[in-house]
């Protein structure tokens, strides 16, 4: 899960930083009117790297009728209007969770699993893989557990670049939970 830090995020500082006031005048996130809300309340974008055609694994919702690569605050806003108002907003909590490798994120997966029995019914039940683009939006640097943040370009759609490549759980064990 992600901190919970007021307004910004400490992150790993692996590459050289891209000037974020480039960053802001030459594109626009596809959320860019709530990032330039928690900005406006103090809130800092973390440092952000072109991603290069990086590999990439997220968790998605195998099933039909589910939305994928959507950010928390965007699939749940009241909860972004109550983080505002207790000052705790995040804006990490508008980027997409990715892991460098499916193997990092099976891992996460199950201690996420572990911790919280039903987390496939807030994050996903399977695995999705897809490379990103420098012009699909940029990203944060990753942790030693393979997480990183995505900020996405206003044009991006990973729903057209991801699939899903493994179920995380078995249709057996939902109905057993």
């Amino acid at each position: 899960m992600r901190p919970r830090v007021p307004c910004s995020r400490k992150e790993n500082k692996t590459r050289p930083v891209p000037r974020k006031k480039e960053i802001m005048n030459e594109v626009k996130f596809k959320y860019q009117k709530q990032i330039d809300e928690l900005l406006a309340m103090g809130c800092q974008l973390p440092e952000l790297f072109a991603p290069n055609n990086l590999q990439a694994c997220r968790f998605a919702f195998s099933g039909e009728g589910h939305v994928n690569h959507v950010p928390q605050y965007m699939s749940n806003p009241k909860r972004m209007l109550q983080d505002m108002g207790k000052e705790k907003a995040n804006i990490s909590l508008l980027s997409l969770s990715c892991f460098t490798s499916a193997e990092k994120a099976e891992s996460f997966f199950t201690n996420l699993r572990k911790a919280f029995k039903n987390v496939q019914y807030s994050i996903g039940d399977s695995l999705s893989e897809g490379h990103l683009a420098n012009e699909d939006g940029i990203m944060t640097s990753a942790a030693t557990n393979g997480h990183f943040d995505f900020y996405e370009y206003e044009a991006c759609d990973l729903n057209k670049t991801f699939q899903i490549t493994k179920r995380l759980i078995e249709e057996k064990n939902d109905e057993n939970d």
